[in-house]
């Protein structure tokens, strides 16, 4: 009897040890089932937040995307007038009658709502669409910018004024819906008589990041021209000493970046050119800098205002490198790491 009862307790024993292992065994995959599924919610809900805000240092997406130059300039510029088909929104620093002018007051009798905001009216003509003219204290109001139909934007170095002949730049995003977003309310603001603090800190978007002086666009700048690894290339209508771009090109240079640059032989009243005492600096501290033309020659405007740094970033909108452009007028500035745009700013400038 004795025996018998012992080996009832072994065989018990046996069968509350399998159990257990079996118990454990159903709780470690009903336990690793929850962890991968929580790790498959969570790998979701990241990419579903990548997706809806790409972080500060992504490149932006290439396609639809365009650069022109020179003449190119007016005639994508009247292209995009005539295609859009409900709003075109724009501010200029000058404004007068030409080609450009005309046909916004063309599209507007046809029924497109247009609205243009300018620093100055050069010839005092006064346009049948909406039109507002800004004052800035103690600058210029002088981005220049279009949003057709609240969707596509066209960042300019050219004035609604510029004739054909003026070397100028424009970068054409289509479907870029946040960065129209921001333009479209700089609109609003300066036609209810506002000049508003907007993107001081850079408001990041589909075409890349977005200042508006007065802000930290020049230091932004800077810390760019800082962070160059090769090279930077520059081309600038007007240029001034003392200010943090330049500041960042002379460290750069330190630094052993090669930093080239063309600036406009535009001459004031007096007959001399007004980049020459500037000019000369920028050389003196190992910039190799040329004027777009021989300096006894001024036959067109060079307004240029961009750079490319390393053949990845580019830096472009209204803003020359001046003091004045940093620390009073409205200017805007776009720093975008798309690499199409970069290539198309590099190449045009290897043709000085």
């Amino acid at each position: 009897m004795g025996e018998k009862s012992i080996n009832k307790g072994k065989y018990l024993r046996k069968v509350e040890f399998l159990f257990i292992i079996l118990l454990s065994f159903s709780l470690y995959f009903l336990l690793k089932n929850e962890t991968q599924q929580k790790e498959v919610e969570q790998e979701f809900q990241k990419s579903v937040s990548e997706v809806a805000t790409e972080p500060e240092n992504a490149p932006e997406k290439e396609e639809n995307v365009a650069v022109y130059f020179d003449g190119e300039v007016i005639s994508i510029v009247k292209k995009m007038i005539n295609a859009a088909s409900a709003t075109i929104d724009a501010a200029t620093y000058t404004y007068s009658k030409n080609e450009v002018t005309e046909l916004l007051e063309k599209r507007h009798s046809e029924g497109v709502k247009v609205r243009l905001a300018a620093g100055k009216n050069k010839d005092k003509t006064r346009p049948e669409h909406d039109f507002t003219l800004v004052k800035v204290e103690n600058g210029i109001y002088h981005p220049k910018f279009f949003v057709f139909d609240g969707r596509d934007v066209l960042i300019l170095s050219a004035n609604i004024s510029s004739s054909r002949d003026a070397a100028n730049n424009a970068v054409l995003f289509r479907n870029a819906p946040v960065a129209a977003a921001i333009l479209k309310e700089e609109i609003n603001d300066v036609f209810e008589g506002e000049v508003v603090k907007r993107c001081v800190d850079g408001c990041v978007t589909e075409i890349g990041t977005i200042f508006f002086n007065p802000g930290k666009g020049c230091i932004k700048i800077r810390d760019e021209f800082l962070a160059a690894k090769k090279s930077i290339k520059g081309a600038i209508y007007t240029v001034t000493q003392k200010n943090p771009v330049i500041t960042g090109l002379k460290k750069a240079v330190r630094n052993g970046i090669d930093t080239r640059l063309v600036v406009d032989n535009w001459r004031g009243e007096d007959g001399k050119i007004v980049n020459k005492k500037a000019a000369n600096y920028l050389e003196s501290i190992g910039i190799k800098l040329r004027y777009d033309e021989p300096e006894k020659s001024d036959e067109h405007l060079f307004h240029h205002k961009f750079a490319e740094i390393d053949g990845v970033t580019a830096v472009f909108g209204s803003m020359n490198w001046t003091s004045s452009a940093c620390y009073r007028n409205r200017e805007i500035i776009v720093i975008t790491k798309n690499s199409s745009v970069a290539a198309s700013f590099s190449d045009y400038f290897d043709k000085f």
